[in-house]
């Protein structure tokens, strides 16, 4: 019996019209910003209404212990008020994609929707990605990315913050003005993270001068710090806990302002981050190393002066369209950066500076090992 086959070109091609896409972590640390302090992430958005750049973040520190007694006068023995602040500056930030009428209309796709989200997906974690570098800032004024900063300029952050930086489990891995020096110090066998690291991290934060301020949770007298971490690091410290500690997540417990799959330790929230760095081949026998931060309030700055909003034009008699994303702001580790610097009893029989610290946070620093 004879069979009529298909000629080869007659047969026609079909194209889904639905796409999918890369995944992406929706930014994790849009839950933790907010206008008040009782915020890891405080946005000033004075400038929206307003021209002008540089927006100020005021500090200040508590007075000395002691009081004046008996007939000792005040007169002449008052105390000077600590003020202290920081400085954050917004720039305009951008990103476009343009298409042809002819390509729109040859496509299996819609690829002016496909356009939208990639935008919204790029603008979501472009300010999850200067988050991140935000955190990692060194310098003398915590303005300098990591990747991007000097020897000298990492190790005067380094002496600046000795009691707001953590390298492994144990705090004698600390070497004085040399980040490179301290994190070579860190190996995988006693410094991964665990529950305990998250204990000592909050009670560095706790003993820090001048103090880091926890966050308080709305309606109850907890306070609380929020750390983040890579998902190597959160790997340890989930495997650190018992089983009963594993299965008890935040969410569970009905506190809004916390994200579904974060921990609790001794009053910290552990977040997973996808996209927190590693430090390469920089720790004990070239064991990788992995930055955890503990945030407590007004840990970054954020000057708003536009969030990001969607733009089109059309051009070439409406035959190309643009579609853009446009975003006027800028993010800032905050620290005492402006002021005169003060010696401070360091609670450990010494004295600490003031100025060049991190404001609301402590660096930690930990290794892990690859699946």
């Amino acid at each position: 019996m004879a069979q009529t086959p298909v000629v080869d070109g007659l047969s026609p091609q079909i194209w889904d019209d639905k796409f999918s896409t890369e995944f992406f972590q929706n930014n994790p640390f849009s839950a933790y910003s907010g206008t008040g302090t009782n915020n890891p992430i405080v946005m000033k958005e004075d400038f929206a209404s307003k021209r002008g750049n540089g927006i100020t973040f005021d500090f200040i520190t508590n007075l000395d212990r002691g009081s004046i007694r008996c007939q000792q006068p005040l007169r002449g023995h008052e105390d000077k008020l600590g003020e202290y602040g920081d400085r954050a500056f917004w720039d305009m930030r951008k990103k476009g994609i343009s298409l042809h009428e002819m390509d729109e209309d040859l496509a299996a796709i819609d690829l002016r929707k496909a356009s939208k989200g990639a935008l919204k997906t790029w603008a979501d974690e472009d300010l999850k990605f200067e988050t991140i570098e935000a955190l990692q800032s060194v310098g003398q004024n915590l303005d300098i990315q990591y990747g991007a900063s000097t020897t000298a300029q990492r190790n005067a952050w380094n002496a600046n913050n000795k009691d707001r930086l953590l390298y492994g489990n144990q705090r004698s891995n600390y070497v004085s003005a040399d980040h490179a020096a301290s994190l070579a110090n860190v190996d995988t066998v006693n410094d991964k993270f665990t529950k305990d690291s998250v204990s000592l991290l909050k009670r560095m934060a706790l003993m820090a001068r001048p103090r880091i301020t926890p966050l308080s949770v709305k309606g109850s007298n907890r306070r609380m710090f929020v750390a983040f971490a890579h998902p190597l690091t959160f790997r340890d410290f989930t495997a650190s806990m018992n089983e009963t500690e594993r299965t008890v997540s935040v969410e569970s417990k009905n506190m809004s302002i916390f994200l579904g799959g974060d921990r609790e330790v001794d009053g910290v929230i552990v977040h997973e981050v996808d996209d927190m760095p590693v430090l390469a081949g920089v720790g004990a026998a070239a064991a990788n190393v992995y930055p955890v931060f503990l945030l407590g309030q007004e840990a970054l700055g954020w000057a708003l002066k536009a969030r990001y909003s969607s733009r089109k034009q059309e051009d070439d008699y409406g035959q190309i369209t643009g579609l853009g994303m446009i975003g006027k702001w800028g993010l800032k580790k905050l620290g005492y950066t402006i002021g005169v610097d003060k010696a401070l009893d360091d609670g450990a029989g010494g004295t600490t500076n003031v100025l060049g610290k991190q404001r609301g946070m402590v660096s930690g620093f930990f290794a892990a090992t690859g699946d």
